[in-house]
């Protein structure tokens, strides 16, 4: 039947009032129903930061619903809303999910999940919403009457999302009034509390049992609408699964980002949002109120970091509060330094054991003229690197130099006045919630020295896309690598997604020079210096980069969101791509790796420019080989660098490197490993993992 014999029939029977149903009449899901709770489930877990999995909850929403039933005698759609949240917290809170003391938290977040997770996949009608309105136009009144398992006020906010309220005399809920269209037991209450003739009603639905058949049974006029093709929809909507989603849209953005019109390595948006979510996920299940984002990666990353949250926040009472801190390695060193009997330089060391004088000078901010005045004292070549400096009689005779003592001293109070009171401007209450980092990686390093600024008295937390380094962990200054860490331990994955570091920082640069110290005389306490080769880098590509980036990272919020995919899926599907990314490498793509080179520099000691790729040092080829061939992902570090190397030195060469194959092997290695050798578990824990 036509919508247009509907109108024909409402003219006809003089029908005044109309009853309509939600699901399937007015609006339809682009999934199947039971997903949409997922969704809520996947939901709920972000947003309070839940230590369950997303099926584990929506099985125990499943479970309530069964119980309630049972218990109360009455159907699915009958159930309370309020009573249906209760029995969902208190199976929580007893196993140890939701605290007592976060009950009225969870509880009030529900409905909103809800609304959220429904209006995500469901579209209009259009067809039946205009008969609806062109039926109110003429003087009739229409009025909601569903199954539907939430409250009024839910179906008030779901309208007003699709800008329907208005259509609306009244809105009666299955749940609202523990009645149901499919046991015939609402019609009469309705009929009798707006006093109406059912002669004069007429009900449409989907479907023959609950809009059709009860309705006539009340005395309803009712017309039934064509339903079969949603229920085909919905029956193949139970197949298919969330791996294949994922990496149907993961793969999307590597075709869009590997046209030839696209910015070469545009795809890194995977990683950056990937770690941006896991940030906003870990930030919610640690209740982290505060997030100071590193320059100069940070920029980049807080951009990404505050579209998510405002993107997927449900409560804004709860948002996270985001800074950028303007600190560098060269800054930190700074702000670290303690009485210069007792500083050993351990960054230093640690990177430059062998410094010049004057490099090291430099190191400490300290101003060319002065460096000159130090160095002519000391009577000693100052560019010359001095092997084992921090051992040497130079640098004992450097800390009993005046010169030098005066002005390492007045720089010291210095620079920590000024950074404290940089610190104290974002307000933030570091005494009371500690220091919570976020920035690119690898180890530490400004972690360490903030530690140390507050006499480690403050706990300094630092989140990483990347932990590449050990340092000495204490227990204020714990670290984790989000995308990927060597702690506890390193993974396949792992190896895969930590092969190309630099291009993490070299794709998220700043539109500003770097930290070099903090003075209370500048505008934010802070002392920058922009290398020329580095503002032409991100004015001229990177910018251009980042936009492209942004946009796609827009995207990926949007088909994601309703996507109920595991952590260990994203981590699988990011793997794949990084692999891809760094053995498939276009000539653009090469031109592009060798323009970056031109804008990568140190902060410290070295300032050669350009990224080195060093070849590894094998001590038995014939050895490393058959090692390449058990493990592939330890190599493949040096396979991501083995092309641009090769582009250097001969261009001919470089594409006859049999990338195709390596990527082949990866994945029969991967494969044969994982899904045959692991039965065999003394091979599991002896050779692979």
């Amino acid at each position: 039947m036509s919508l247009n014999q509907l109108q024909k029939e409402l003219k006809e029977k003089n029908i005044k009032f109309l009853f309509t149903d939600y699901y399937d009449t007015i609006v339809h899901r682009r999934v199947h129903p039971n997903y949409t709770q997922r969704i809520w489930a996947k939901l709920m877990i972000r947003e309070l930061g839940l230590p369950i999995s997303i099926d584990e909850l929506y099985f125990i929403r499943q479970e309530s619903v069964k119980y309630l039933i049972k218990t109360l005698g009455r159907e699915d759609v009958e159930i309370p809303y309020d009573t249906l949240k209760e029995e969902i917290c208190k199976r929580l809170i007893n196993a140890d999910v939701v605290l007592i003391k976060g009950k009225n938290e969870f509880i009030s977040l529900f409905e909103d999940a809800d609304v959220r997770a429904e209006s995500d996949v469901q579209y209009l009608n259009q067809d039946v919403l205009d008969t609806l309105k062109y039926f109110k136009s003429n003087g009739g009144k229409v009025y909601l009457v569903s199954d539907f398992y939430g409250s009024k006020t839910l179906f008030e906010k779901l309208l007003t999302h699709h800008g329907i309220l208005d259509l609306f005399e009244g809105i009666y809920s299955s749940a609202a009034l523990e009645k149901s269209k499919h046991t015939s037991s609402i019609y009469e209450p309705i009929l009798s509390e707006l006093s109406l003739n059912p002669k004069e009603v007429m009900m449409i639905g989907d479907n023959l049992r609950s809009d059709y058949a009860n309705a006539k049974k009340n005395g309803l006029n009712a017309y039934l609408l064509p339903h079969k093709k949603y229920l085909k929809k919905n029956r193949r909507n139970n197949f298919g699964n969330d791996k294949k989603a994922l990496k149907s849209i993961i793969n999307d953005v590597y075709k869009t980002c590997n046209k030839s019109s696209s910015i070469p390595y545009t795809e890194y948006i995977v990683f950056y949002h990937t770690f941006v979510e896991r940030m906003y996920e870990t930030a919610r299940r640690k209740n982290l109120k505060d997030l100071f984002f590193l320059s100069r990666e940070g920029q980049f990353l807080k951009k990404l970091f505050d579209s998510y949250q405002n993107f997927t926040q449900i409560d804004e009472s709860r948002k996270i509060n985001t800074h950028y801190l303007k600190v560098s390695r060269q800054a930190s060193l700074q702000i670290a330094l303690q009485d210069i009997d007792v500083e050993d330089f351990g960054y230093l060391q640690k990177k430059y054991s062998d410094i010049s004088t004057g490099d090291f000078l430099l190191a400490v901010n300290c101003p060319s003229d002065l460096r000159t005045q130090i160095i002519s004292e000391l009577n000693v070549e100052g560019e010359t690197n001095i092997e084992g400096f921090f051992s040497s009689s130079v640098f004992e005779n450097l800390k009993q130099n005046k010169t030098f003592k005066n002005y390492y001293d007045t720089h010291r109070e210095l620079s920590h006045k000024a950074f404290k009171t940089y610190i104290n401007s974002f307000n933030s209450g570091i005494e009371k919630n500690g220091i919570n980092l976020v920035d690119i990686g690898w180890g530490g390093t400004m972690q360490e020295a903030i530690y140390k600024f507050y006499n480690h008295k403050i706990s300094v937390t630092g989140y990483y896309l990347g932990l590449g380094e050990i340092y000495d962990i204490q227990p204020k200054t714990k670290r984790y690598g989000l995308n990927y860490s060597l702690m506890p331990y390193t993974d396949y994955n792992e190896y895969i997604l930590m092969a190309n570091m630099q291009l993490y920082e070299q794709f998220s640069a700043a539109d500003h020079g770097s930290a070099l110290g903090y003075s209370l005389e500048t505008k934010d306490y802070t002392l920058e210096y922009h290398k020329p080769e580095e503002k032409w880098l991100y004015d001229n590509h990177i910018k251009a980069h980042q936009e492209d980036m942004f946009c796609l990272h827009k995207k990926l919020l949007e088909n994601l969101e309703s996507l109920c995919y595991s952590e260990k899926m994203m981590q699988n599907t990011m793997t794949k791509m990084a692999l891809k990314v760094g053995l498939f490498q276009s000539t653009k793509k090469l031109k592009f790796l060798d323009t970056l080179s031109h804008g990568f520099y140190q902060n410290v000691g070295d300032n050669q420019v350009g990224i080195s790729y060093e070849p590894p040092k094998f001590k038995s080829p014939i050895r490393e080989v058959l090692k390449f061939l058990m493990t592939p992902e330890k190599y493949f570090r040096y396979l991501v660098k083995l092309k641009p190397m090769l582009y250097k030195k001969n261009k001919f060469i470089a594409f006859f490197t049999p990338m195709c194959l390596i990527y082949l092997y990866f994945g029969f290695n991967k494969y044969i490993r994982f899904n045959v050798l692991s039965r065999f578990f003394l091979l599991k824990y002896n050779v692979f993992k």
